[in-house]
């Protein structure tokens, strides 16, 4: 379950555009158009997560014999994110997300938006290998509610506290200092993701 908790948490973590949008609608919007908007991107991730955790399970039990491969292809694909996270710009300003639709449409929107992401579900996929899920664990189906629900928490875990945040704080707290803590994430998540590249090229061997 620990696997699937840091892997929904990381992977939610990545999803950098959303928490700024999450940020920006709790700045200028109502509580039910962040609410809208934190739960789409949460189910999201977690379609992702539901995908790649049975199927990189089976990947695993029957695809012994590509092990090495798929840790080096996990350790590309965390790399590449690290160095879109150390190119990534600068969040400058909060209040140009201009007049918000009905909470329905921003969930619609975050939700497809998020979800057609070309890269989440390789991300996802990586995350789970470099947190040695399957290394730790033999790959049996046993297993796989546990890092589901797992996931469900890391997801869940985020997105819940970054709405919260921007219902109670977005418009209490200067912009100055929002936007402070946003950009923090970027640097850290170059970080984390340099790290997992690295993890994932340990357990290659």
């Amino acid at each position: 379950m620990l696997e699937g908790i840091t892997a929904g948490f990381i992977l939610s973590l990545a999803l950098f555009p959303g928490t700024v949008w999450l940020a920006k609608v709790g700045a200028n919007g109502t509580k039910r158009q962040v609410c809208a908007v934190g739960l789409a991107f949460a189910l999201s991730q977690l379609i992702w997560l539901f995908v790649s955790v049975p199927g990189l399970m089976m990947m695993s039990r029957h695809l012994s014999f590509l092990r090495l491969g798929m840790h080096v292809f996990a350790a590309f694909v965390l790399g590449y994110m690290a160095v879109k996270f150390f190119r990534t710009r600068r969040v400058e300003v909060l209040d140009d997300a201009g007049e918000l639709p009905t909470p329905m449409v921003l969930f619609r929107t975050a939700f497809n938006r998020a979800l057609a992401m070309p890269m989440r579900l390789p991300t996802a996929m990586a995350v789970l290998l470099a947190t040695g899920v399957y290394v730790t664990n033999p790959p049996s189906w046993q297993l796989v509610p546990s890092v589901m629900f797992g996931g469900l928490i890391g997801v869940g875990w985020w997105w819940g506290q970054m709405a919260f945040l921007s219902i109670v704080f977005a418009k209490r707290v200067p912009a100055y200092y929002t936007l402070k803590s946003l950009n923090k994430i970027r640097p850290f998540c170059a970080v984390l993701f340099c790290f997992l590249c690295f993890i994932a090229l340990l357990l290659a061997g």
